[in-house]
């Protein structure tokens, strides 16, 4: 279970101070699928990485599980993130010169997964996403569809429970981003699952909550 207990986040540039998320409180459950949304500015992609231990909150307190995540330096970040969660990026952030198998088994490298376990974690993967046959495939050689599962099935590599997703159908067709969609539901299942969207229809279809942010 996520709580967040007022939450902050400043960014400073120039001697000016931002107010990215103004005094946040918020419980999320396991075996939720939660939609954050809100305008460009809003403090969307703020809480993703604050929620993900990619970025630290300025004040307020944070527990995943009873872990008080912003006690935590950045080292033990590192290994909170490795442990805990995965992410899909927007426009799914693949490495172009490495083939489907081989984006999705980066998070198994770090975890020094044995190359047998690998090759079959990859392959189960692959085949629940929907994507065994672009094994072989470069990122510029598939679908933006079939991007953003190959995204996803990298996230699922590690079987970490909390899965979160920023903009995962921004840049997918209507359909492609309904089958995204189910597609996340499903896993939402087995799996905590937060996702940042500007699309309301999706949004109230698939997800059991929607929170909107405004100004932070």
């Amino acid at each position: 279970m996520i709580k967040l207990i007022h939450v902050k986040k400043d960014y400073t540039e120039g001697g000016v101070i931002t107010n990215a998320l103004k005094d946040i409180n918020l419980e999320v459950k396991d075996g939720e699928f939660v939609a954050i949304m809100g305008a460009s500015g809003s403090g969307k992609s703020t809480l993703l990485h604050i929620l993900g231990g990619m970025d630290k909150l300025t004040s307020g307190e944070y527990y995943y599980n009873d872990e008080a995540v912003h006690d935590m330096s950045m080292g033990r970040l590192n290994i909170f993130r490795r442990d805990h969660v995965s992410f899909v990026f927007q426009n799914a952030a693949l490495m172009k010169y490495y083939t489907v198998a081989e984006n999705i088994e980066m998070p198994l490298l770090s975890m020094n997964v044995g190359k047998k376990e690998r090759k079959k974690i990859i392959e189960e993967k692959m085949e629940a996403v929907g994507i065994a046959h672009l094994a072989k495939k470069l990122p510029i050689h598939i679908s933006g569809g079939e991007q953003t599962r190959t995204a996803i099935a990298r996230a699922l590599a590690g079987d970490n429970e909390l899965l979160l997703a920023d903009e995962p159908t921004g840049a997918l067709d209507s359909q492609t981003s309904i089958q995204i969609m189910e597609l996340l539901k499903e896993i939402s299942k087995e799996k905590l699952v937060i996702m940042v969207t500007h699309n309301v229809t999706l949004a109230n279809k698939y997800s059991d909550r929607v929170i909107a942010l405004n100004d932070g």
